[in-house]
Parts: C-alpha cells; sequence; structure tokens
C-alpha cells in the first residue's frame, strides 16, 4: 500500500506544473459551460430563428469568460511558483514564458473556437428536438475535448514549464 502512495506522489510530482494547467482549463471550463447555458438560453429568445446570432453570442461569451478566467488561474499558478524560483524573474524568462503561453492558447484557441461554433451552428440549424442547454453541454465538451489535446500537446511542444521543471 505504502508504494502504491509512494508512486502516486512521484507522479505527481513529475507532472505537477501540467496538472496544474490542466485543471485552470478544467475550472474555467466549467465556469464557462455554465455561462454558456444562460448566454444560450438568452440568445434563443432574443434571436428565436437567427442560428448563426445565436452560435456568435455562444462563441463570443465563451471567449472572452473562458480566457479571462483561465490567464486569471494561471497568472496565480505562476506567481505562487515564481516566488519559489526567484532566478525566474529575468525579463527574458518572463517574456519567453507569455510567448509560450500565448502560442499554447492561441492554436489551442484556434481548434475549440472552431469546433465549438461549427457544431453549435450545426446543431441549430439540423435538430429542432433538443433543448438550448443540450446543445450547449454537447457543443462544449467536444470543443474541450479538441482543446485539452492541443493544449496539452502544445505544453509540451513549446516546453511551456522547462523551467519550472528544471528547478526541482
Amino acid at each position: 500500500m505504502m508504494r502504491i502512495i509512494c508512486l502516486i506522489k512521484d507522479y505527481y510530482y513529475s507532472y505537477k506544473n501540467i496538472i496544474d494547467f490542466n485543471k485552470n482549463i478544467i475550472v474555467s471550463a466549467i465556469v464557462t459551460a455554465i455561462c454558456d447555458m444562460i448566454i444560450l438560453a438568452v440568445a434563443s429568445n432574443i434571436f428565436a430563428n437567427n442560428h448563426l446570432e445565436i452560435a456568435i453570442l455562444s462563441l463570443v461569451g465563451d471567449f472572452i469568460i473562458f480566457n479571462s478566467l483561465f490567464i486569471f488561474l494561471f497568472y496565480l499558478d505562476w506567481k505562487k511558483k515564481r516566488e519559489r524560483i526567484t532566478s525566474y524573474s529575468t525579463e527574458w524568462s518572463i517574456k519567453s514564458m507569455i510567448l509560450k503561453l500565448l502560442s499554447t492558447l492561441g492554436i489551442s484557441e484556434i481548434s475549440y473556437l472552431v469546433t465549438k461554433f461549427v457544431s453549435t451552428y450545426l446543431l441549430l440549424y439540423s435538430t429542432s428536438n433538443l433543448d438550448t442547454s443540450q446543445i450547449s453541454i454537447i457543443t462544449t465538451i467536444l470543443a474541450w475535448l479538441l482543446y485539452l489535446s492541443s493544449a496539452n500537446i502544445m505544453a509540451r511542444r513549446t516546453k511551456l514549464f522547462a523551467h519550472f521543471d528544471s528547478q526541482k
């Protein structure tokens, strides 16, 4: 039993940065999903037969809510880590971290936005038997899966956490 606990701890400490990164994505995505259900319900009442406007409003709301919350949570985690690692405060390192984060989020956001917009529009256009909250949940889950996959791939490819990992 003790060996299993040690293996879990080793795994956690080996991948702590990527686990924190994914935690921020998931928390932001849950809050965004809840807000998106409200946005879709209100937009469907205002623009009853205009599926394009509903899809655009949903997308814009998702984009603003998710990115604002994610950047705030990422900043809080990064600030805690930076306080522990004082050598990471050079201007070049901060610029490098911001560039890597923007690259990671940019590619991931493109996959999210395209998936969310196309799936929302197609579901609104093709199915009349689904409620707006069901459409919101389906499209958000689909877009999350692609976002999480691309964000994790890009975080590894850009070596987003390389400096923190080298300071262990």
